[in-house]
C-alpha cells in the first residue's frame, strides 16, 4: 500500500480543505506501467459536522484495501467543521467542502495516483455525519454537479443522519451540536430525506445506487433514520436502493470492523 497525506483539494493551507489517498502496491505512480484502472472510494467520516477528521479514521483506508484485495483506491476527505465561534461555518460550508472534494479527485489529473483511477467508477461511502454530506452531496442539486455527478455510481452510508427534525425529536439534547451547524430554518431543507421527497433526478436515477446500513448496536443513531429515507427514496422513484439493518457493533465500533469494509466491497464490485 502507498498512502499520500494531506493532499490540497482548496490551495489555501486550511487543513479543512486536505484530503489523503491509498493506492494498493501494485499501482506504479506516475508511470505508465499500469494498464488497468481502479475505481476510486472517497470516504467522508463523522464527527457531528463539527468533530474528528481523517486522521481519526486512517485505517478505513488500509482496510478497505484489504478488503478489496486491492482493487481500489481510497481518499479520505477533510472538511471544515462548525464550532461555537459566531463566524464559525456552517451549513453549506461543510456540504461545499466536500462538493470541491469530490470535484478535485474526478476531474484533476495530477494528484498522485490520478492517472490510476477510473474517473467514471466513483463512490461516496460516508459515517454519521458524514453519510448525511454524502448524500446531500449527490441529492441536493447545485451547477457544480454538472462537471462530476456522471461519475458517481454509488452512495454507501452507515450510521447516518437523514432526517434532522427526526433525529431532534427523537434525541432532544443534540440540538447543542446541530445547532452549531445548521440554524433552526435549515433542518427540513437540509435533510437528505426532505430532498429524495422532491422526487427523482432522472440524471441521477439512470446510474446511481444507494446502499443504507445501520447497526442494531448503534446507540447513537436509531436505525429509523435509515428505514424512513429508504422508504423516502423508493417512495420518490429511486430505483436502485438497499439497506441492511444489523449488528456491527456501536455507533464508532462499527467502522472497524471487517463485516463492514466488505460491505462496501460488495456495494463496489455488484456496479460492474
Amino acid at each position: 500500500m502507498r498512502d499520500f497525506k494531506d493532499i490540497a483539494y482548496i490551495r489555501d493551507n486550511d487543513k479543512g480543505h486536505m484530503l489523503d489517498i491509498y493506492l494498493p502496491d501494485a499501482a506504479e505512480i506516475g508511470t505508465a506501467q499500469s494498464t488497468t484502472q481502479i475505481p476510486l472510494i472517497i470516504y467522508v467520516h463523522g464527527g457531528a459536522w463539527r468533530a474528528d477528521d481523517k486522521s481519526t479514521v486512517a485505517y478505513i483506508g488500509p482496510g478497505l484495501l484489504e478488503a478489496t484485495d486491492g482493487r481500489v483506491a481510497v481518499a479520505l476527505v477533510n472538511y471544515r467543521l462548525s464550532t461555537r465561534n459566531p463566524d464559525s461555518v456552517r451549513h453549506p460550508d461543510h456540504l461545499n467542502d466536500v462538493r470541491a472534494a469530490v470535484e478535485f479527485l474526478i476531474t484533476n489529473q495530477e494528484y498522485p495516483g490520478s492517472e490510476l483511477i477510473d474517473k467514471n467508477n466513483v463512490f461516496l461511502v460516508g459515517h454519521s455525519a458524514g453519510a448525511h454530506l454524502a448524500m446531500m452531496t449527490v441529492l441536493d442539486n447545485c451547477e457544480q454537479q454538472k462537471k462530476w455527478l456522471g461519475s458517481i455510481k454509488g452512495v454507501f452510508g452507515i450510521g447516518g443522519i437523514y432526517d434532522i427534525p427526526a433525529l431532534l425529536e427523537q434525541y432532544p439534547s443534540y440540538s447543542d451540536f446541530v445547532g452549531m451547524a445548521f440554524s433552526q430554518e435549515q433542518y427540513a431543507a437540509a435533510s437528505p430525506l426532505t430532498i429524495a421527497s422532491r422526487g427523482c433526478s432522472n440524471k441521477i436515477s439512470e446510474h446511481m445506487r444507494f446502499m443504507v446500513v445501520n447497526s442494531t448496536k448503534d446507540e447513537l443513531i436509531d436505525p429509523r433514520q435509515s428505514v424512513l429515507f429508504v422508504q423516502q427514496l423508493v417512495q420518490a422513484g429511486y430505483g436502485n436502493v438497499n439497506m441492511t439493518v444489523c449488528d456491527l457493533g456501536d455507533h464508532y465500533g462499527e467502522l472497524e470492523r471487517k463485516e463492514f469494509w466488505q460491505m462496501v466491497c460488495h456495494f463496489v464490485f455488484s456496479s460492474y
